[in-house]
């Protein structure tokens, strides 16, 4: 009987050991998952989901950039210039402000005397709403105005492609009611000009 009782005392104390040495190795890190996964919960509840699109992405094309955005392929038959009159045309339907153009193929080609892909990015502002993002967080001017661009892929074809604005409104805490509202009103417009301006609907 003593024999089993000192077996099981070895093998509790080896246990213990063995417990304390985990502890000492790994109980950092364990706390420190503990407290990423209570930061995590703090977010947004649609966070997650952004996020995992996110890295689905990236796991898929190794870019991030391709990870971070919408694009939108021209509808066969659409040209460059239907593209950016219908864009035009819809973001003054929705009195969302076109704020400038930068045609950098054009520039490219004046400055080295190569013809160029086509390569354009429109800018567009909605000023009350930007206001109310940099009041919110100066880091938000990054994002302003909305941009799109029209590029010309290496197969010939014309996308347009602009930031995906979801990290933007559910990757951190929560947006205070009014903010989120407003944010998801231009994220509507943004997409409304893309999608018709992707078919040459005006």
């Amino acid at each position: 009987m003593n024999l089993i009782r000192n077996i099981l005392a070895i093998i509790g104390l080896i246990a213990l050991i063995g417990g304390g040495y985990a502890y000492s190795k790994f109980g950092s890190q364990l706390a420190g998952m503990q407290g990423e996964m209570a930061a995590l919960d703090q977010l947004d509840p649609k966070a997650r989901d952004v996020y995992m699109e996110m890295w689905e992405k990236l796991k898929e094309t190794g870019n991030s950039a391709d990870a971070t955005v919408w694009i939108y392929p021209l509808a066969d038959g659409v040209s460059a210039s239907d593209a950016e009159e219908a864009m035009k045309a819809v973001a003054n339907e929705h009195n969302i402000k076109s704020v400038g153009d930068l045609p950098l193929s054009d520039q490219i080609e004046a400055m080295t005397g190569d013809k160029q892909r086509t390569l354009k990015i429109f800018q567009f502002c909605n000023p009350l709403t930007a206001k109310k993002m940099v009041d919110y967080s100066d880091a938000y001017a990054a994002y302003l105005p909305c941009r799109i661009s029209m590029v010309e892929g290496k197969d010939g074809k014309l996308r347009l492609y602009a930031l995906n604005m979801d990290m933007m409104i559910y990757g951190g805490k929560t947006l205070p009611d009014d903010l989120r509202k407003e944010a998801l009103e231009v994220k509507d417009v943004i997409l409304d000009i893309m999608k018709r301006g992707a078919e040459g609907d005006f």
